[in-house]
């Protein structure tokens, strides 16, 4: 959620300083220029809330997984999470070509905390579907008296 009020708020910026210089020349750049930089800007906006808003998403599901103790969710949320990562990861490829080094080394961050919490959330879905394996009862029940051998 936090970053998607970050990026919202970003993109109103962008939006407010390109219709707040629309008619007045910026220094050293053309219309054509700050048009060209904005669209660009718009573009990669656009990109980060989807992405972000797929990530919140697929992070309810995994919330409602867990508290409902649903191994499918979580392994929808991992599934997910894979495409979530080839998404993060093309996200830093855009972030380098039309945003700053900090921002990518940013999204970077981002791709190893998703990477981790996959990992995670894997290691949890493993555990919970044990919990929730039928077990095999056979060889306990060689014990019960009715069928143990009568010893005299």
């Amino acid at each position: 959620m936090l970053s998607i009020t970050t990026v919202s708020l970003s993109l109103y910026r962008v939006i407010t300083f390109v219709q707040s210089h629309e008619n007045e020349p910026i220094d050293n750049h053309t219309p054509e220029d700050v048009s060209r930089i904005a669209q660009s800007l718009y573009i990669t906006h656009a990109y980060l809330l989807l992405v972000y808003l797929y990530y919140f998403i697929i992070s309810l599901l995994l919330i409602i997984g867990i508290h409902m103790n649903k191994p499918i969710f979580m392994k929808t949320y991992f599934n997910s999470g894979l495409f979530l990562l080839i998404l993060a990861l093309a996200t830093v490829v855009v972030s380098t070509v039309f945003l700053h080094f900090g921002a990518t080394i940013t999204l970077l961050m981002w791709c190893v905390i998703i990477f981790y919490c996959l990992l995670v959330v894997r290691s949890a879905f493993i555990e919970m579907e044990e919990q929730n394996k039928p077990r095999d009862f056979e060889m306990q029940n060689l014990y019960i008296t009715h069928r143990a051998p009568l010893l005299l």
